[in-house]
């Protein structure tokens, strides 16, 4: 008809959706204030442990040795938080509420801050013997609590909404926010202890932690699990069976998860460079901000990129989004090692290309986990999103560990010269130049090593064939929307 307008359709279709606008914002700030949480200790550990003048072999063993202690941690909680319900708890039940998963964090989450802030009380004048110590205790009462935080938020993406549109659409949100989140975050500290303003990285982790704290508020009193229950199991009762031989029976039914998992365990554990880059920023180029010029450069392009992760997926499929941008992303990082660091414009030119495809492979790699876990529940009849996510927790500590571990054990290998300090800025004053064969060895552990982590994590994700189509089928089984038979008539191939 003339003159008439066509409708406009919403950007996003949430026909089928299960939480509300207040529970997604309540969610996506009660993540992000956890993620960053994590962050600054990510970020600040290697620098904080190298500022204290402790030998860089010492401390490299002593970050390996938490994690051989913590080790278990993760797949023991994951297999309580399927298997009790702290409700029930006469100390805990109070704060725990209602729900799967929320419980737990509601009932945990405050510790996470607060043993973050004792992690970096540690006195300065104390022995190196005891400074290894005073590491090795707090850091495990952190991780231990950042465990009691990070299954149950993961997991809950699974008990939140049982439509794939919709965990999709949380998941790349958060995803985005995280990012954002973490390079905003990540320019601010690094700023703040930069030799031009001089802050401790003490002071800058308790006021972060304190504001961290209040942004995970909301989360424990503003959302509801709306997927809670498991329909259409297999037997009768058996969603309700949760022994320690189910859980181990469904890591053995989930084979797409291992494949996940072997990925993200290459990949993270050879991201050598990531806990030092701003140490990479002042040794390399004589200012601790440097580096973040291609970060600001790139920022725009690879948000534009990371917001349209969800329409590629839907478009070409989640695996050959992220095959294709981290063997992109991967190329990227090996030719800025091999032009070297001397070239400031070449090396900024290649990381901004190299940001937009290497965000938009971790924003996909998310999206498979969800399908993992239908794949099980569909499998086995068994809810084990607990364990699967506990188990990605320790995947992801592990590495982080292990990478940070690697490269200051590489670079107590070379000439490098151990100082004590506060800040940058202290550091500057303290004018102690490193050997030429130690710089070398700094940029192969920023770059070069990383850049193969990330070529071999991407060639793992070859053997991962569960299909985005079955998946959504087989999540609409579990919850119950279409029966087991009109599923294994509809899926593409026998599982």
């Amino acid at each position: 008809m003339a003159g008439s307008k066509k409708e406009k359709r919403p950007a996003v279709d949430r026909t089928g959706w299960k939480t509300t606008k207040r529970e997604r914002i309540n969610y996506y700030i009660g993540d992000l204030g956890r993620t960053l949480e994590g962050y600054i200790v990510t970020a600040f550990m290697t620098l904080f442990l190298l500022f204290q003048g402790i030998d860089l072999v010492r401390i490299s063993a002593a970050i390996l040795a938490v994690k051989v202690i913590d080790a278990c941690d993760d797949m023991v909680f994951g297999f309580l938080i399927d298997k009790l319900d702290i409700k029930n708890s006469r100390v805990l039940g109070r704060l725990a509420g209602q729900g799967k998963y929320l419980p737990w964090y509601r009932a945990t989450f405050f510790l996470f801050p607060i043993f973050t802030v004792l992690f970096f009380l540690m006195p300065k004048d104390i022995p190196d013997t005891a400074k290894i110590v005073w590491f090795m205790v707090t850091y495990l009462l952190y991780d231990f609590s950042y465990t009691l935080v990070e299954v149950p938020m993961n997991s809950m993406i699974v008990s939140l909404t049982d439509n794939n549109g919709e965990r999709s659409h949380l998941l790349q949100t958060k995803g985005i926010l995280s990012g954002i989140g973490t390079i905003a975050a990540g320019i601010v500290w690094m700023a703040l202890v930069s030799e031009h303003i001089g802050f401790s990285m003490r002071s800058v982790a308790i006021v972060s932690s304190l504001i961290f704290f209040f942004m995970m508020l909301p989360l424990a009193s503003g959302v509801k699990e709306h997927n809670v229950e498991l329909k259409n199991a297999q037997e009768e009762g058996d969603a309700r069976s949760y022994t320690l031989r189910d859980m181990l029976d469904c890591i053995k039914t989930n084979k797409y998860m291992a494949i996940i998992l072997l990925s993200m365990l290459i990949y993270g554990g050879l991201q050598t460079g990531a806990s030092l880059g701003t140490y990479a920023s002042y040794y390399l180029y004589g200012d601790s901000m440097i580096l973040v010029i291609p970060i600001a450069i790139a920022f725009f392009p690879q948000l534009i990129a990371q917001l349209n992760t969800d329409k590629l997926c839907s478009k070409f499929g989640k695996k050959k989004v992220y095959m294709f941008c981290g063997l992109l992303a991967s190329i990227v990082y090996g030719m800025i090692y091999f032009f070297g660091y001397h070239n400031f414009v070449i090396v900024t030119v290649l990381l901004v290309l190299q940001a937009a495809p290497g965000n938009v492979a971790n924003i996909a790699k998310t999206f498979f986990t969800p399908d993992t876990i239908e794949y099980t529940r569909y499998k086995t009849g068994k809810d084990c999103s607990g364990i699967f996510f506990s188990l990605t927790a320790f995947i992801n500590k592990l590495t982080t560990s292990v990478a940070s571990s690697l490269g200051i054990f590489l670079l107590g290998l070379s000439s490098w010269i151990t100082v004590q300090a506060d800040s940058f800025e202290e550091l500057t004053r303290l004018n102690i130049a490193q050997p030429q064969s130690a710089l070398d060895a700094l940029w192969v552990i920023y770059m070069l090593i990383p850049a193969v982590g990330t070529l071999l994590g991407v060639v793992i994700m070859a053997f991962y064939n569960l299909k985005d189509e079955d998946a959504a089928l087989m999540a609409q089984c579990n919850a119950g929307e279409i029966s087991r038979a009109e599923c294994e008539e509809r899926l593409s191939k026998k599982y």
